[in-house]
This record gives C-alpha cells, sequence and structure tokens, in this order.
C-alpha cells in the first residue's frame, strides 16, 4: 500500500470522475486489490474514492465493523429480515452505578456521555474516570451480560 499526501489523494480521487471502468478496475488493482467484478462504473468510482480515502484517513472503527458484520450475517440467515435495531442506551437515558459506595449517574448524549459535567466518547472512558482501571463501559454499567 502506498503512502500518499492529502492533496495527492484528492487529486487522484478528482482525475477518477474522468476514467471508464476499465480505467478505474487497473488502479483499484494496483492500490487495493482485486476489484469488485460486478460493480457499475459509478458505484466502482465511489467505492475506489472510499477505498483510497480509507487507506489514508483510515477505515471504519471497529464498533461499526462488528455492527456490518452482525447485519450481513443477518441477510445471510434470512434475507427478508428487518435490520437488527441499533443497540446501546437510547439518548436521553440516564445509566447509574454505584462503586466504593458513590453512586455515579451518566446522561446518554446523541454524541457519546456526559459525566460530572464532562463530556466522553464512550461509556469505557467514563468507566476508567470512576474506577482508574481499564473496564468494558456497557458490562460496568450493566449493558451488557457479565456486568457484575
Amino acid at each position: 500500500m502506498r503512502r500518499t499526501s492529502k492533496n495527492t489523494q484528492q487529486a487522484e480521487i478528482a482525475r477518477l470522475s474522468g476514467l471508464g471502468l476499465r480505467e478505474l478496475r487497473e488502479i483499484w488493482q494496483r492500490r487495493v486489490g482485486s476489484p469488485p467484478q460486478h460493480a457499475s462504473t459509478e458505484l466502482t468510482r465511489r467505492w475506489l474514492s472510499w477505498e483510497l480515502q480509507a487507506q489514508l484517513r483510515g477505515g471504519l472503527d471497529a464498533a461499526t465493523r462488528r455492527r456490518l458484520s452482525q447485519l450481513a450475517k443477518s441477510l445471510r440467515t434470512n434475507p427478508t429480515a428487518e435490520p437488527i435495531a441499533r443497540r446501546g442506551p437510547t439518548p436521553g437515558s440516564v445509566l447509574m452505578r454505584e462503586w466504593n459506595g458513590v453512586t455515579h449517574r451518566v446522561l446518554v448524549l446523541d454524541e457519546g456521555f456526559s459525566w460530572n459535567s464532562e463530556r466522553y466518547s464512550s461509556l469505557s472512558d467514563v468507566a476508567f474516570r470512576i474506577t482508574g482501571t481499564r473496564w468494558s463501559g456497557p458490562r460496568f454499567f450493566g449493558l451488557r451480560q457479565g456486568s457484575s
């Protein structure tokens, strides 16, 4: 995988708009690996653009990859199944946990969590601040099996 600067990458992606399917597949082969064989020119162009950006900036986070894997497995098992609902607490919910005699309350936000008037991107960050050790945040707050 070749390293590129952000400007070089932006120029390369802009150049994709003028290429046909054969040229897009050639670039895909050089930069990503085996190209999709049954995608339209436009889909291949968009997909290749995403792949090139992911190489420079990083791809999907682990939680998103897991969620997509769950959805794919569900659809393979039952192609007419409705998508599995989003997991996790609903924004506006308050999670409570007692730790060392102190009750801690965490507000679930649209993007992250609030505890002691500070925002956190994950429950695991909150659990770490409370306990001083690494915990699975959902497990610490009783949202996953095996919680204490």
